[in-house]
């Protein structure tokens, strides 16, 4: 990898590569038999250039391909005008989210950890099309530049996710877990499957107007991915973002505090330093509802006059990879538990939703804070569940609806989902006083 950043400080002003090395171990189970065993061991590099003031990248399988910089050279003759340095020698902070045995972890293994998740189901609900996935990734990522920095890191995660198909429709009831280290089989998230599939059995559409909503952990990207887009350099910089300008106002209820906690240690989604190899931090961005931060990578940081937050990810909203230009983006992002408890929320509704997920989000004009999604959980009427929704749209915006929350639960978890990061984040329940549903 150096001989590449050394052959580039010969040909361009400057250069940054970035090398992703993954091997991920997988056993997938369908109806509850084992399917299928993968074991993947991928490589893959990107390299951007600076060269006579404009911005060049190029993209490969390792460092030492030849025509590595060549290549880059050529895109920097027709890219963009640089308007920022890549990232110059800085210590990287420590994180702990290494575990040797996961590193190890063989298919034995994750079939073990899947057999006992499928006959835990199977005795409390043995005539479902149940699915398990498991799988154990060990990662390590390199970014290096002609301006010092060098940084260098190694994680491991095991993901365990199962479900099963409500009959008749084309959703599934999920559940998943995962960690740095290895785990037993989660029998308390199989109780809670198991409670959450028989509300399935019936169908419910609620009336049209506004209603208090409960935001499970799986749901928190309906009003994340919007306010991720608020807080992004690029949205304040074009001053398209609600928030521009709202630094230490409030914008969100008083309950609501929001960290983004790249350093937690023990946690998947954690990392030293973010794909442009800035260090990354652990950082408040809204604090009992007022704006104290940004997410800022190199761009977008040099634009507004400042410095990066460590925020510079390869990711945008329906895709990530190498191949990805970094932009900015939540780490690990952590939404502080309050006092309640799930049971007391349904508990005190007169008619509501228990939402746990949302089809077509890119729909909504999510830049500016607003969601409209098909629902997917289920209506509560009287205090207690009464079904499934069916035929039922759910509409809000961050910046107004989520000044009036109600409630937090004392319980929250990792919410895996691609809408968001990587490796998820972790939330609570979140009761929002009103929101608009539609029952169609």
């Amino acid at each position: 990898m150096q001989d590449a950043i050394d052959r580039a400080c010969g040909v361009v002003d400057f250069a940054e590569l970035h090398w992703t090395r993954e091997r991920t171990l997988s056993v997938g189970y369908g109806d509850g038999h084992l399917q299928s065993i993968v074991d993947n061991d991928l490589s893959s590099v990107a390299l951007r250039v600076i060269d006579k003031g404009r911005l060049g990248s190029t993209f490969g399988l390792r460092p030492d391909e030849p025509s590595l910089v060549e290549q880059a050279v050529r895109a920097a003759s027709y890219g963009d005008k640089a308007t920022f340095s890549f990232a110059g020698a800085a210590e990287a902070p420590r994180v702990d989210h290494y575990h040797e045995e996961v590193a190890h972890f063989t298919a034995e293994d994750l079939v073990r950890l899947c057999d006992a998740v499928r006959d835990a189901v199977r005795r409390v609900r043995p005539d479902v099309a149940l699915h398990v996935h498991a799988s154990a990734a060990t990662t390590r990522r390199t970014v290096r530049t002609t301006l010092g920095a060098n940084m260098d890191d190694r994680s491991t995660s095991l993901v365990l996710a199962f479900g099963a198909p409500i009959r008749g429709v084309g959703v599934s009831v999920n559940r998943s877990l995962g960690a740095v280290g290895s785990f037993a089989a989660p029998l308390d998230l199989v109780a809670e499957f198991d409670t959450w599939y028989a509300w399935t059995e019936n169908a419910s559409t609620p009336r049209t107007g506004r209603m208090p909503v409960i935001f499970a952990p799986e749901a928190s990207f309906l009003y994340l991915l919007p306010l991720w887009a608020g807080l992004a350099g690029n949205a304040i910089e074009k001053k398209t973002s609600p928030v521009t300008e709202r630094m230490g106002e409030t914008i969100l209820s008083p309950r609501l505090t929001l960290r983004d906690d790249a350093l937690r240690a023990g946690d998947p989604a954690s990392r030293p330093f973010d794909d442009e190899g800035v260090p990354c931090q652990r950082r408040t961005l809204v604090e009992s509802g007022v704006l104290r931060g940004l997410l800022l990578d190199l761009r977008s940081a040099a634009a507004l006059g400042l410095a990066s937050t460590g925020n510079g990810i390869k990711r945008e909203l329906f895709t990530a990879g190498t191949e990805i230009q970094p932009n900015p983006w939540a780490v690990n992002w952590i939404v502080e538990p309050g006092d309640s408890s799930l049971e007391a929320m349904i508990a005190e509704l007169d008619e509501g939703l228990l939402v746990t997920g949302g089809i077509g989000f890119h729909s909504g004009n999510y830049s500016q804070g607003a969601f409209s999604v098909q629902a997917v959980g289920f209506h509560v009427r009287a205090g207690r569940v009464i079904g499934r929704l069916d035929r039922t749209m759910l509409s809000g915006n961050i910046y107004t609806d989520f000044l009036r929350v109600r409630s937090l639960s004392r319980e929250a978890r990792r919410a895996y989902t691609s809408m968001l990061s990587a490796g998820g984040g972790c939330a609570p329940y979140v009761l929002v006083d009103s929101l608009q549903v539609a029952g169609v």
